[in-house]
């Protein structure tokens, strides 16, 4: 599947805090002959799983996996008994760990202003506006003065986020003075001391969702969704929102393609073979704007959308590309004929009955999970779902079924609704 890029690497350290059963690093590398020593979070799935049979030469488990900094040391020691040759990083809260350790280490990779760029909500929008694209305004909250006169001269209501946030966590739209003043007090902000929030113009638009692979500030692959109902939306909603993929002939492909290319070009992107998640708003008088990128697969189905559109395995090829290897790309954009697209329900305290499961035409995989609790962050699924259709409309149709199946199936007082 990859051919070396120079020579091989021999030994790999891998940092994950995804779930290790699903993303097999240590097949994936043991077959161009790398040993890869593993730093990942301590859950009882990790324990179970290093229990049983792996390929990994050695491992590490911490909790608090992103607060704790005994992760950056140990890897710095083994690094001093015997050196990495790469480190692989495929979560989007390790990317600026993993760059701060290349860099003290003095391993390659991509780099830390490379990984702050697509990180940084901030750098991220200051560049590409640089770069001559369009991005909403924007200010970095460094007061709450600053935040007050900028929600002044947007009266249609503004967005605050962290500025390195994920998953729709910490996210709020603001319309007012007491909305905002309310917000200040519950966190906590003072009147002068530097924050990590942005806030931005609220732009009310659809939403294209632009996924795939990238390598030295080129599109390797990509393919184009429409969401059908913000991340934010659906998380504060507790609604069903999903991504269904675009005809290729639809002109917002060639639009949004356009937009990465120009893009990439104006962020320091990685020089390896890495996956990207790409949201743009597409305003009807302003064109597209970016809402953010960041240099990992993105979530829901979006990895197996890929799989089925694409032929690619994005956290695969991710893994690969960081480790030093090549990543051949077969296809680089999906073909004609068959469309593609997911649905995912936040948790919330509705429930479907033990049991049930959806079979409905154009439904190719159906996951539930039955534990308790209301959604933190946008990938808190109690329900999620692969969909396909013979195009766009036909993946949208699917996605209606399913919704309207989930109202028919859930309680009267917590139904979903329709998006």
């Amino acid at each position: 599947m990859a051919e070396l890029i120079h020579e091989r690497p021999s030994r790999v350290a891998v940092l994950s805090k995804k779930a290790l059963t699903t993303h097999r690093y240590d097949r994936w590398l043991s077959k161009f002959g790398i040993r890869t020593s593993l730093f990942a979070e301590d859950t009882p799935a990790s324990r179970a799983f290093l229990a049983g049979t792996h390929q990994y030469s050695t491992s590490s488990l911490f909790p608090d996996w992103k607060r704790n900094r005994a992760v950056d040391q140990a890897v710095a020691a083994e690094h001093g008994e015997q050196p990495f040759d790469r480190i692989v990083a495929l979560s989007e809260c390790d990317l600026v760990r993993a760059a701060e350790l290349r860099a003290h280490l003095d391993i390659p990779g991509q780099s830390l202003a490379s990984a702050t760029a697509f990180r940084n909500k901030f750098v991220m929008k200051s560049l590409a506006g640089r770069g001559g694209l369009r991005v909403p305004e924007h200010r970095l909250v460094d007061s709450v003065s600053t935040l007050m006169d900028f929600a002044d001269l947007h009266p249609n209501g503004v967005v605050v986020k962290p500025v390195d946030g994920s998953g729709s966590v910490g996210v709020i739209e603001l319309y007012n003075r007491t909305e905002i003043e309310s917000w200040v007090h519950a966190r906590a902000l003072s009147c002068d001391d530097p924050t990590d929030y942005l806030v931005e113009e609220r732009v009310v638009a659809p939403m294209l969702s632009v996924d795939g692979l990238m390598r030295a500030g080129q599109v390797e692959a990509v393919m184009v969704g429409t969401y059908t109902r913000t991340c934010l939306h659906s998380l504060v909603e507790l609604a069903p929102h999903g991504i269904l993929l675009l005809d290729t002939d639809d002109p917002r492909v060639a639009a949004a393609r356009d937009y990465l290319t120009r893009l990439l070009r104006a962020l320091p992107a990685p020089e390896e073979t890495m996956s990207f998640h790409c949201e743009l708003f597409d305003h009807p008088q302003r064109g597209l704007m970016l809402c953010e990128i960041a240099c990992r697969t993105g979530g829901g189905n979006l990895n197996l959308i890929a799989g089925d559109a694409l032929g690619i395995d994005l956290e695969q090829a991710s893994c690969l590309g960081q480790a030093g290897l090549d990543v051949p790309v077969e296809r680089t954009m999906p073909e004609s004929g068959r469309c593609y697209g997911d649905i995912v329900v936040p948790r919330s305290p509705r429930s479907l009955p033990l049991g049930l499961h959806c079979d409905l035409p154009g439904v190719l995989r159906f996951h539930r999970d039955d534990r308790p609790g209301l959604a933190a962050k946008v990938s808190d699924y109690a329900v999620d779902a692969l969909l396909a259709g013979d195009d766009h409309f036909g993946v949208r149709q699917v996605y209606d079924s399913v919704v309207a199946w989930l109202d028919e199936h859930l309680p009267a007082e917590s139904a979903t609704g329709r998006c």
